[in-house]
């Protein structure tokens, strides 16, 4: 017995030495294929493959079982096997490093549960030390998601710090999450907020905007006089701009868009003579139906003279010709590019998803939280739709139910019944009225053309929506002079241009104007005030502040970092037939009549 407990001894002694000396290599032989599955971007086998290490390799455990989790996490899979895997890390064998690490997935896992105060504690309590800077970037866009449902501005003002690290396509993105958050912000808190930052809190040219953007004025302690509102990562602009102006408007003189183009330079036209600019000429070069058009008539412009070229009207055209390598004439493009802007030239667009993502930001600001969608297949119905989505629902919205509708039908009862069934709604309210009526969401989205809606408004009803708020973009509004088509749109409220619906300051009454111009009346003119607003921008751009909002024909314009010029619509809603503006910031009309 004793020369077998001797044996057994010595041999379990060998054995441990043999494994001491060959575990470590083969660790790292097996750590190594693990990286090389990382590498080629296989990460499930990646994950697996380190966790069968944590398994053999006591040493460096819980470094393997992090490098799991992150694997994981590279699969989108923030779900319980990757909650399972961090649980059984202990942090205090991690170096500083891998502790960064896991504090930043618990995070991400706390976001990804709904828990957003958790995520912000998990931050909170990561050391990140003298060596951790380089993982600030995802620090910041974690704690901006885990605010942006709790608090719009506070995770806005996160992500401005963002922005300053970030470059290209990934800042542009940055930016408009800015704008969206501050569109969802109640006009309270946005007050409260811009009210406490300081001149050099890099949210502060954004807050400015979002405040002058909702009729309010600046703080003190954001003005900074003789200064720009923002600062550029941009080259000068390829020419300075001459006292004298000489403005080429490229618009195609024939084919389907001409008539487009003729409510473009009307409106164009109309604003300059209602500035009293009279010393700037203008000069109208047709700039054809295609984009090598377009860049033969830019050409034709600068050659005459031209300081500043307006144009042309078409996506294809205006990509084509911002993506010349000899653009020294500033552009004012009057649609938006496929591609980056240049450094010193503007995009203008009259976008759906702009007006989409206007009712949205008003839904928020109202806390309107849960919505119900009545959506065509229309391309610029579904455009609105796409921009309402992304802005509603990165800002916690919640869309309850889909509703789509074919245009040419009459009968929209059974396709309205399915969608409210197959959404586990209500298809009805109480017999008793005097019990509480919940439909399950907060308002309408509607995004569909004026006929449709005129038949579709109350047979929505007919399901217990009448006290429903139901909101829509200017597809809604057909800018027809008989009211008694639109009487049963009462009480919907819509985005469109301000100057369609009642006065706007600087610029000539549309009711003037239609009198004697066929493009100032009906359909046509939208564009005829998208025109004014082309010369609007010129004339802000010229100016110290570029980037403050100021009152435009389609809304409240200003242009951002990246040369896009941006528009907040106005809101209106129909009162007997006929469209009233609603004041910022109120649920009703101001009354006044618009002849």
């Amino acid at each position: 017995m004793a020369l077998s407990l001797r044996s057994t001894l010595l041999l379990l002694l060998l054995s441990l030495t043999a494994c001491a000396g060959m575990a470590p290599r083969q660790a790292d032989e097996q750590a190594q294929r693990a990286e090389a599955l990382w590498a080629d971007g296989e990460f499930a086998a990646a994950a697996q493959a380190f966790q069968d290490l944590a398994a053999t390799d006591a040493r460096e455990r819980d470094a393997h079982l992090l490098r799991a989790a992150e694997a994981l996490r590279e699969l989108g899979a923030a779900d319980e096997r990757m909650r399972g895997v961090i649980s059984e890390i202990n942090p205090r064998r991690l170096d500083a490093d891998g502790r960064i690490r896991l504090g930043l997935l618990r995070a991400e896992l706390a976001i990804a549960a709904g828990e957003p105060v958790q995520a912000v504690s998990e931050l909170d309590r990561i050391d990140f030390g003298r060596d951790g800077a380089r993982y600030r970037e995802r620090a910041l866009e974690l704690r901006g998601r885990a605010l942006q449902r709790t608090d719009p501005f506070a995770a806005a003002q996160v992500f401005a710090q963002l922005g300053e690290l970030l470059r290209g396509p990934d800042k542009a993105e940055n930016v408009r999450r800015i704008r969206d958050l501050l569109s969802a912000t109640r006009d309270s808190r946005l007050k409260a907020g811009a009210s406490a930052l300081r001149d050099s809190d890099p949210l502060r040219p954004y807050a400015m905007r979002a405040l002058t953007a909702r009729g309010f004025s600046i703080p003190p302690n954001l003005l900074r006089p003789q200064e720009q509102i923002s600062q550029r990562d941009e080259l000068p602009p390829p020419t300075a701009l001459p006292p004298t102006r000489r403005i080429a408007l490229l618009l195609p003189a024939s084919g389907p868009l001409r008539a487009a183009a003729n409510s473009v330079r009307d409106g164009f036209i109309s604003a300059r003579f209602a500035s009293g600019d009279l010393d700037a000429e203008i000069e109208l070069i047709d700039s054809g139906d295609d984009p090598a058009g377009a860049i033969e008539a830019y050409r034709r412009a600068v050659a005459a003279g031209a300081s500043e070229v307006v144009g042309p009207l078409t996506r294809e055209a205006v990509t084509a010709l911002l993506n010349e390598s000899d653009l020294r004439v500033p552009v004012l493009a009057l649609n938006r590019s496929n591609t980056p802007v240049p450094p010193g030239h503007t995009t203008f667009a009259l976008s759906p998803e702009d007006e989409g993502a206007a009712v949205a930001a008003l839904l928020q600001q109202r806390g309107q939280q849960r919505v119900l969608i009545v959506a065509s297949s229309d391309d610029a119905a579904q455009r609105a739709l796409g921009g309402f989505r992304l802005r509603y629902e990165r800002s916690g919205g919640q869309v309850r139910g889909l509703v789509m509708v074919d245009e040419k039908a009459i009968d929209f009862l059974p396709v309205i019944r399915s969608a409210l069934q197959a959404a586990g709604l209500p298809t009805s309210r109480p017999n008793d009225l005097t019990q509480p009526h919940d439909p399950g969401f907060d308002a309408v989205f509607l995004a569909v053309r004026a006929p449709a809606a005129r038949l579709l408004v109350p047979q929505l009803k007919l399901f217990g929506l009448s006290e429903t708020p139901m909101l829509g973009t200017s597809l809604l509004n057909a800018g027809g002079e008989d009211p008694r088509l639109d009487r049963e749109l009462t009480g919907v409220e819509f985005c469109d241009a301000p100057w369609l619906i009642g006065e706007t300051p600087g610029l000539p009454s549309r009711q003037q104007l239609a009198r004697s111009l066929d493009t100032a009346r009906g359909p046509a003119a939208r564009l005829f005030a998208f025109g004014m607003d082309a010369w609007r921008l010129l004339q802000q751009r010229r100016g110290n502040d570029p980037d403050m909002a100021m009152p435009g024909a389609t809304g409240m314009l200003s242009i951002d970092e990246f040369g896009e010029a941006q528009r907040e619509p106005g809101i209106a809603v129909f009162q007997n037939g006929r469209p009233r503006p609603v004041l910022p910031g109120t649920l009703v009309p101001d009354g006044q009549p618009q002849g």
